[in-house]
């Protein structure tokens, strides 16, 4: 069970769950190809410009430095994925709630009735990929900024339709 499902009150509920873009892969996914590709081919490549000789002598040692990358990658990927599962941005009708770290834990809540607003950043990337980076501004000060959020504007237009049913902020509704 996740953080924000287990810190839920009776009154409760999850209102949107942001997750992380799988861009946060990419660069690992990069360095793994890019060691696999060239462990692959590099025998072909040093055959062709370099005398047998030479080409045997400078197999072993190019050999272990493709697959120093690939295992690069494969650790970049690994960091990821735990990133991945250990961040969590929740909106619930009461809170927002941010869980960041897996061993070590950071933990931002803000009741809905605090936040005096959101922004979502993206980049020309971001755009056209759909991630972005997402900072909450509260009474007390702001949630850290979140990066690489999977549908920024989706998070925010949930976050400003339970602002728009606070009272005192908008219609007068029970969030309940």
């Amino acid at each position: 069970m996740s953080y924000v499902h287990k810190c839920l009150r009776p009154d409760e509920r999850v209102i949107y769950e942001a997750t992380l873009h799988w861009i946060i892969y990419v660069q690992g996914i990069a360095f793994a190809l890019a060691g696999a590709a060239l462990g692959y081919e590099m025998p072909f490549i040093m055959a062709r410009f370099f005398d047998p000789n030479t080409a045997q002598a400078l197999a072993h040692p190019v050999a272990i430095v493709c697959l120093l990358v690939a295992m690069i990658g494969i650790i970049l990927m690994l960091g990821a994925y735990i990133k991945q599962v250990s961040t969590e941005l929740a909106i619930t009708n009461r809170r927002v709630i941010a869980k960041y770290g897996y061993i070590s834990r950071a933990t931002f809540e803000i009741m809905i009735d605090r936040v005096t607003g959101a922004n979502f950043d993206q980049t020309v990337g971001g755009r056209l990929m759909g991630y972005g980076t997402i900072i909450i501004h509260g009474a007390g000060g702001d949630i850290s900024p979140v990066d690489v959020i999977a549908n920024p504007q989706g998070f925010h237009g949930a976050l400003m339709g339970v602002l728009g049913r606070v009272p005192g902020r908008g219609r007068d509704t029970d969030l309940g």
